[in-house]
């Protein structure tokens, strides 16, 4: 997965769908994200250098029509200081929990791209 955000931004917020794989109760992960901690962190690809690590995140439901299955979020808004150096970025999610630790995402490794701006976000004149 691919994220896109520019140098010294706060959105759009990052944010991963909770998804139903069919290894485990969709209904029981739910109940078990509802009792658990979940961080955010994320390291420079070109160095290794960690850049957040184990921020506090939420999670939201998406609001659907009755009788759909329920869908949930996991967000993480950042900072001005988590977006003021361009770069490449690996993030991941920590669920966390007494019956252990899950990293997400499983399947595929998430990115950050935090790509330079042409605008000043202090004007000058």
């Amino acid at each position: 997965m691919e994220f896109f955000i520019k140098k010294n931004a706060t959105l759009p917020v990052l944010k991963m769908q909770v998804v139903k794989d069919g290894r485990a109760g969709y209904q029981q992960l739910m109940e078990t994200l509802e009792v658990s901690s979940i961080y955010f962190s994320m390291t420079n690809t070109s160095n290794g250098i960690p850049k957040i690590i184990d921020a506090p995140c939420g999670i939201v439901p998406l609001d659907l029509p009755a009788g759909a299955p329920p869908e949930y979020y996991i967000y993480f808004q950042f900072t001005e200081r988590d977006t003021n150096t361009p770069g490449r970025y690996a993030g991941e999610f920590l669920i966390r929990n007494d019956e252990g630790n899950l990293i997400l995402p499983i399947r595929d490794e998430l990115y950050i791209n935090v790509q330079d701006s042409f605008s000043s976000v202090d004007p000058c004149c």
